[in-house]
Order: C-alpha cells, then sequence, then structure tokens
C-alpha cells in the first residue's frame, strides 16, 4: 500500500510540475541562458555535426556529437 501511494505522489508530481519547455529544479532553462551556442552542419550524407558557434572553414573544429576532431571544409 505505501508503494502504491509513493509511486502515485512521484507520478503526481513529475506531471503537476511539467511545462512547456525544460526546467531543472523548477527553474526555466531558455537557450538565451546557455554558456555555448552551437552551429548544426549537415554533411554530403545528410550526416549531423555540432560545431561550436564560430565555424571555420578549412580548419580543424570539435564535433560535439561525434566528441572528435574534424576537419571542416565546403566542397
Amino acid at each position: 500500500m505505501l508503494v502504491r501511494v509513493i509511486i502515485l505522489g512521484c507520478i503526481i508530481f513529475m506531471v503537476s510540475s511539467c511545462s512547456n519547455g525544460w526546467s531543472v529544479g523548477n527553474i526555466d532553462v531558455h537557450a538565451e541562458d546557455s554558456m555555448y551556442t552551437f552551429v548544426e552542419v549537415l554533411d554530403q550524407d545528410s550526416t549531423s555535426h555540432f560545431y561550436s558557434e564560430n565555424v571555420k572553414l578549412n580548419s580543424d573544429m570539435w564535433c560535439y556529437v561525434h566528441n572528435q576532431w574534424e576537419i571542416v571544409r565546403k566542397k
């Protein structure tokens, strides 16, 4: 019985605290609050890559999706 009450309480808490956006600890998180801004680049085979906002062509850039350095160049 106690387990059911705890589970029901958790479900009610999760559903009642939801909003239309993201929140952490009941603090709304907005994109403009982020310290980091990313640029999505699509590869020739439609693979998504996310780099920091300052993409430099013909240079090594850190891809945050693949967790590796990649050479960015335009063909």
